[in-house]
Order: C-alpha cells, then sequence, then structure tokens
C-alpha cells in the first residue's frame, strides 16, 4: 500500500518535473527543509462512529515532510509535501487509518521574456466523499467518509502586444483529476483559450474579447461486473465586454456572449446567449468592488467581489453563479484562502511579501488555522450542476489578539444524468445529491499573551440538506488549543476538541471528545 501511494506522490509531480526543466533556471537558489511532527491524541471516538458504537483509545503520528522554495525574477516555485502515518494503542480502530498524504505545489515562470510563460500545479488532499457524512475537524487520521484527491494542472501560455492597439494571450491547458474511490475514477481535460484587450491607445472606452473550448475525458465506474466505461463532455464559451471609464475610478460596462455544454442532461436547455451589464469601482487602493448582473441560459446571472483593508481589518464578499463541476472545482477552488486573507491584514506591519510569506504561514501553523475559511463541501459527483455561492469573510487585528469570521451559503442543482454516479449513491440515494443547500460558518479568535505564545479558540458549524430527498446532516466543533514556540524551528501545541454531528445516511448521530499534543520542528 506504502508503494502505491509513494508512486501516486510520483504521478502527481511529474507536471512540476516537466515545468521544472523547461523553467529552470542555470543560476536558480533553491530552498530546502525536511520538516517532522510528532503527535499522541486521546479520542473516545477514533473513528467518528455512531454513539452506540464509539470506539476510544491512543493515536500516535509521525508526519515527516519537506518544503522547496525558488524565488527568483523568472522563476517563482513552492512546494509542500506531508506524509502522516499513524499507530494506534491495541488494535486499529474501525474507521480509521494507517496512513494519508498531503501535497500543494505551484511554479510559475517566465520562458521567454513578455512571450511564453508557464503556469503548473499539483496537488494531493483527503476529500469528503459525501456533503453528509461526518466532517474532518483536526482528526485527520479518520477515514469514515474520506477519500484522497490528486490533481494536477499544466499551463503554458503566449502574450503579444499589438502596440498600443490591444494586449493578446493564447493559453493551452492541461489538467487531471483522480481519485481512491471506486465512484469517482479519473478524468482529464484540455482546455484552449485566447483573450485580446484593449490597450493604451484606449483611455475612456476600453474593451476585452474572450473564446475557450474545453473537453474532458472521463473513466466511469463499470456497472454490474461489466467493462469500465468512458465520457467525453465538452465546453463553449465565447465574450466581449465593452467599458466606459466614466472616472479613474469608475467603469460602467456591458457584455454579451454565448455558452454551450454538451453533456447528457436531465432536461432543459445545455446553451444560451448571455448578455449584461458590470460595474467595476475602486475608489482607493484598498477598495475595490466588481459586480455583474445579467442572464445566461440557466436563467438571471450575478457575481460580486468585494474587498476591502484597512490599517487593523480585511473584508471579503464574494457571490457567482456558473455551471461547474466537482472536478473543476478541484482543479481551482472556489473558496476564501485563510493566508491570502491574513497577508492582507499583515500588509502594514510587513511590507516585505517573501517575509509576509512566512510569517502568515508560521501564524497559521500557530493558530491552529485551516487552509480556507469556511466552505461548502466540495462533494464526489461525475456530473455537471449549476452552482450559486456566496462567501464573506472579515479578519481584524487588535494589540494582541487576531479574530476572524467567515460564512458561505451554496446551492447546487444537478444539470447532468444520475447515471454516472450510480455507484457512488446506489439506486436508494439517487436522488440524494439532485439538488443540495449547504449553509455555514466558522469563527476564531486567537490572543497572543507572550511573544512566543499563542491561544486560539476555534468554532465551526454547518447545516446540509437534500432539497430533493428531505435528508440533512449537521457538524459542529470547537477547539481550543495552545502553541508555544521553543525556538525559530521548534513549536509545540497542545488541543482539546468537542465534536458532534449527525448524518443524513441513516440519520446517525456522532460525537467525538479529543486531547492531542504536537511537537513540530524544521530542520
Amino acid at each position: 500500500m506504502t508503494i502505491t501511494m509513494a508512486k501516486r506522490g510520483r504521478l502527481a509531480l511529474l507536471p512540476l518535473a516537466a515545468g521544472l526543466c523547461a523553467a529552470f533556471p542555470a543560476q536558480a537558489a533553491w530552498d530546502f527543509t525536511p520538516t517532522a511532527a510528532a503527535r499522541a491524541t486521546y479520542s473516545d471516538n477514533v473513528g467518528l462512529q455512531a454513539d452506540d458504537r464509539a470506539d476510544s483509545g491512543m493515536v500516535l503520528q509521525l508526519t515527516p515532510g519537506f518544503q522547496l522554495l525558488n524565488h527568483s525574477q523568472r522563476f517563482d516555485f513552492s512546494l509542500d509535501y506531508a506524509l502522516s502515518l499513524y499507530e494506534y494503542a491495541g488494535a486499529r480502530r474501525n474507521g480509521a487509518q494507517r496512513h494519508n498524504q498531503d501535497l500543494n505545489s505551484q511554479l510559475k515562470s517566465r520562458l521567454v521574456e513578455d512571450f511564453l510563460y508557464l503556469d503548473a500545479q499539483a496537488g494531493i488532499h483527503q476529500q469528503a466523499t459525501s456533503a453528509f457524512g461526518p466532517l474532518q475537524a483536526g482528526n485527520d487520521y479518520v477515514r469514515t467518509n474520506r477519500t484522497e484527491v490528486r490533481t494536477y494542472r499544466i499551463s503554458p501560455y503566449l502574450v503579444h502586444r499589438f502596440g498600443a492597439f490591444a494586449n493578446g494571450q493564447l493559453r493551452y491547458t492541461h489538467d487531471s483529476v483522480s481519485t481512491d474511490n471506486a465512484g469517482m475514477r479519473r478524468s482529464d481535460g484540455n482546455t484552449i483559450s485566447a483573450q485580446l484587450a484593449s490597450g493604451a491607445t484606449f483611455r475612456r472606452f476600453l474593451w476585452d474579447a474572450m473564446a475557450s473550448r474545453s473537453v474532458i475525458d472521463e473513466q466511469l465506474p463499470s456497472i454490474g461486473g461489466g467493462a469500465e466505461r468512458q465520457q467525453t463532455t465538452s465546453s463553449k464559451a465565447a465574450n466581449v465586454n465593452l467599458r466606459y471609464a466614466a472616472t479613474p475610478q469608475l467603469n460602467l460596462g456591458v457584455y454579451g456572449g454565448y455558452d454551450s455544454y454538451d453533456f447528457s442532461s436531465v432536461g432543459g436547455a445545455q446553451s444560451g446567449a448571455a448578455y449584461g451589464g458590470s460595474l467595476q469601482w475602486t475608489p482607493s487602493a484598498r477598495t475595490s468592488v466588481q459586480a455583474t448582473a445579467g442572464h445566461r441560459f440557466y436563467g438571471p446571472s450575478y457575481s460580486l467581489a468585494l474587498q476591502h483593508r484597512s490599517r487593523g481589518t480585511v473584508w471579503n464578499i464574494g457571490y457567482s453563479d456558473s455551471v461547474s463541476s466537482t472536478r473543476s472545482q478541484f482543479v481551482l477552488p472556489q473558496a476564501i484562502d485563510t493566508a491570502a486573507m491574513l497577508d492582507n491584514l499583515f500588509r502594514a506591519q510587513i511590507p516585505d511579501a517573501l517575509l509576509r510569506a512566512a510569517a502568515v504561514q508560521a501564524y497559521i501553523q500557530a493558530a491552529g488555522l485551516p487552509p480556507a475559511l469556511a466552505t461548502s463541501v466540495n462533494f464526489l459527483s461525475n456530473r455537471y450542476s449549476l452552482n450559486k455561492q456566496l462567501n464573506a469573510g472579515v479578519a481584524w487585528q487588535l494589540a494582541r489578539t487576531t479574530t476572524t469570521f467567515s460564512m458561505f451559503k451554496t446551492k447546487r442543482q444537478m444539470l447532468s444524468s444520475q447515471q454516472v454516479d450510480s455507484v457512488l449513491l446506489g439506486n436508494t440515494l439517487s436522488t440524494l445529491n439532485d439538488n443540495t443547500e449547504q449553509v455555514g460558518g466558522m469563527a476564531s479568535i486567537s490572543y497572543r499573551p507572550g511573544a512566543q505564545t499563542v491561544a486560539t479558540l476555534l468554532a465551526n458549524a454547518s447545516n446540509v440538506k437534500s432539497l430533493s430527498d428531505a435528508r440533512s446532516s449537521t457538524h459542529r466543533d470547537l477547539r481550543f488549543n495552545l502553541s508555544r514556540t521553543y525556538s525559530t524551528r521548534t513549536t509545540g501545541i497542545v488541543e482539546l476538541r468537542h465534536v458532534r454531528g449527525s448524518t443524513g445516511l441513516g440519520g446517525q448521530k456522532y460525537t467525538e471528545n479529543a486531547l492531542s499534543a504536537t511537537l513540530t520542528t524544521r530542520f
């Protein structure tokens, strides 16, 4: 099994390796940092089983890993990898696992200045299989309702300036998503897109045009012991935007275009005209608002992106509706990134970008914050859906405290046939994911009694319901952790955790109380 995991990790790194070979500058300076963490946890429900089947015990965790960085004028690369190994006092509990891994890597490179560029990323993460099952809350040794998701994306693109008239971009993207779940195997996507935007000649009247085509090949599981099935879906889009710069801070515009999707639908249009109006308002360097209102083939369509930053606060509100899929959200997640929000919050204190990024990561680790603020569960599905998603977050900082609050509301209405999810859900749950709604929030407050100590209280709550199946699920967790920095390389954390919830798959309730101690070091 370990050999299999190693092979999968190497496969996920292949696109990054290809990008590195193409973009590697001979004089590049690499920063390689090995890491290790040891954790001991006592839990009264190790596998997050139903209360009447809860099994307590000790869990010992060892997590070796490394970080690889390179930042230069032409080259920006980061890679973080960790392999977690678990040992249990006595027999391994039902619903627990022996190991898992996590990879997060990104590459941006200028191969030929002002002409050829390359973006690439790869990831391995643990993901909830269903929104109606137990969710992760610091108990990453739990196997119940989890699967490993592996993604990579490589995207070379050309840029060209047509004098002062226009700027053009031509981009090709190849991406891949695979999981350990038999109901959602592997899919590969290929996208080509072109964009042309007005140049310096246009001052009051601005414009841009975009066209793209995507083709996705998916491996679907066999039914009744038959051969593995294949599914090919595609989409096309074209759009033109016209904007008028009423003032240097305010742009007003209109847009028009056409969207077309090719998949096995449950009925209704899969293509149609897109049109509407747009607004861009940037009253200062710290505040920006972008909004659209219009119509697409599925009905009214709106979007909003509001960002505001003051010396001690950061605000972020976003809304969007779009035709999407589970795999596309794995490749390009839609969530409020914790690091990005804290980076804006620390900007006034730490002007240098690299030093600020290091401070943000150190703070996230010390406070025990998740990579993303509150967001909906991107449950496994092979179907296309109409997603309507609202995310909002705020963070503020006082002399000794840093506080974050975030919330989300997501509606997901399936547009393609149930048949492709028959292995994932079975016959009795075939309509479970047809129309779902998720609502949730997360709050954290961190207090620094001294330069080396951080105390954090974190609360998380979410509700999920199936609007077509009358099932619902809830999740609540409350965590308190105390972090102590012993040196520039060594940190210790003690965490007390309470988790409770109910599943929509049988109405079972689960509860966990746990105490853990962690020691992390960088070599």
